[in-house]
């Protein structure tokens, strides 16, 4: 019976977004036909790859302690390791920074994540009008700035994050409007 194996659109966005949410986008090597033979490709491309168990590896913005590596990339058993970016004390813990270039606005964090980091310098960068993660306008919203700040006083866990940075982009957008 064929109806047994029917999804609805909203469950195939969901698993798309759960498995997208535990990968890791990666830059690889591509055959870029204007590069001469044995010279070595400087064309890259992201790519997204599930990395069990590096995926508990919590996010930092600001201060990683370690890298995701893809060793032999150009053999068929290439694989990935983590690698400290400075001496890491006995008991401290490893962090990664998510993202292709490991610097990732909190908005690109929650799309590509489903997460929402404490502090992240490069918000300040990015968030604001005319940015490249900042909202257009304030037009399309289910909830206005006060009933955000409202909710806040509510929520709990990751929804705290959630509506801090929806707060922060619609003050950004509002003072350099």
């Amino acid at each position: 019976n064929t109806s047994l194996y029917q999804i609805t659109f909203d469950e195939l966005q969901f698993a798309t977004w759960l498995v997208a949410s535990r990968s890791f986008a990666i830059k690889i090597s591509v055959d870029d036909p204007l590069v001469k033979e044995g010279s070595v490709s400087t064309a890259e491309k992201a790519i997204r790859v599930l990395l069990p168990f590096i995926d508990l590896i919590n996010h930092s913005s600001d201060s990683a302690n370690t890298e995701l590596h893809l060793i032999d990339p150009e053999k068929d058993d290439a694989w990935f390791a983590i690698r400290a970016v400075r001496p890491i004390k006995k008991g401290k813990e490893i962090t990664i920074s998510y993202g292709a270039s490991g610097v990732e606005s909190s908005l690109g964090l929650l799309m590509n994540y489903g997460f929402v980091p404490d502090e992240n310098k490069i918000d300040s960068l990015l968030l604001r009008k005319g940015g490249e993660d900042c909202i257009e306008s304030l037009d399309g919203w289910s909830t206005t700035l006060e009933e955000d700040e409202a909710q806040l006083l509510q929520a709990t866990g990751n929804m705290v994050n959630i509506l801090k940075l929806r707060i922060k982009l619609k003050r950004a957008y509002s003072i350099e409007k």
